[in-house]
């Protein structure tokens, strides 16, 4: 609602809302800028029951073999994009260049809809024990990748992005590793995040391999899936959400050059992530045959 986890959105930091300001942590009531509690005075639909993140909860899991034929389709072998990664003040959020080359998701839960990759962006935390926007059975990771699709029905994200099977978002949580085992792909967009420091500026970025990226999207049926909402105002509640089980790995590096970041204020961006919500009686599902990884 992808701790570490990419999605602006747009779905969790590049969707802005018209009209009031919103920003993470406490609310700033002498210039009405609105913490997470008061989103609601930003968007009515952050007050709505079915939002996101949550806490995924093992114990309640339910079964579903649909999930196994989940497909992720890159429009070549290794998923090659491109685009502008943007400081927005809320998140790194990468715009595809979508003629250049972008991915899409079909099947399982998705049923004959078609969703393509409009942008991805990062939550993390100030500190590895927080930073992703899902958790699982209470634990945090140290950030959370979100890969926001739109519903090509609709023609556009703009257009998709308020209907109710408008969006299907890929979560990805982030575990900082001692070790320098970030891939190639993310080392590119921690380096070029080195050059979007102040929100508002840009860098244009040579290509990024999705399969590299996270090499889980290969078999999306080692995965979380529920109905939920953008974590972000107007909080749309749009989203499939497909939150992969296996993290990927972030080197200390990485994880420096995106804590960083600013934000409006000038400020850390880290923990810019929406705290976990109730589930109001909403099924998670895992597929039917994925016990070695519960």
């Amino acid at each position: 609602m992808f701790q570490i986890a990419i999605l602006a959105v747009l779905v969790g930091g590049a969707l802005t809302s018209q009209g009031a300001k919103w920003k993470y942590g406490k609310t700033d009531k002498v210039h009405e800028i609105y913490g997470p509690n008061d989103w609601g005075k930003v968007s009515k639909h952050c007050d709505e029951s079915a939002q996101s993140p949550i806490n995924i909860e093992k114990s309640s899991l339910k079964n579903d073999g649909s999930l196994r034929k989940l497909r992720f389709l890159p429009e070549d072998w290794y998923g090659r994009v491109y685009g502008v990664l943007e400081n927005n003040g809320h998140a790194p959020t990468l715009e595809i260049d979508k003629p250049r080359g972008t991915s899409t998701l079909t099947g399982g839960p998705l049923g004959n809809s078609v969703y393509k990759l409009q942008q991805m962006h990062i939550h993390f935390g100030c500190e590895n024990n927080k930073g992703s926007e899902h958790t699982v059975n209470g634990r945090a990771f140290a950030g959370e990748l979100h890969l926001v699709h739109y519903n090509i029905r609709y023609g556009d994200f703009k257009t998709a992005v308020d209907k109710p099977d408008g969006l299907a978002v890929i979560g990805v949580f982030i575990q900082e590793d001692d070790d320098d085992d970030s891939s190639y792909s993310l080392k590119v967009i921690s380096g070029a995040a080195r050059y979007i420091r102040k929100a508002g500026s840009k860098k244009r970025i040579r290509a990024i391999y999705l399969n590299n990226l996270v090499p889980h999207l290969r078999d999306l049926s080692k995965s979380y899936f529920y109905k939920g909402s953008l974590t972000t105002p107007p909080c749309y509640q749009s989203v499939q959400w497909i939150v992969l089980k296996r993290p990927i790995r972030a080197s200390e590096y990485v994880m420096r050059a995106l804590r960083g970041l600013l934000n409006d204020d000038e400020q850390p961006m880290c923990d810019n992530f929406r705290p976990t919500l109730l589930r109001n009686g909403r099924s998670v599902s895992q597929c039917d045959d994925d016990r070695l990884f519960n």
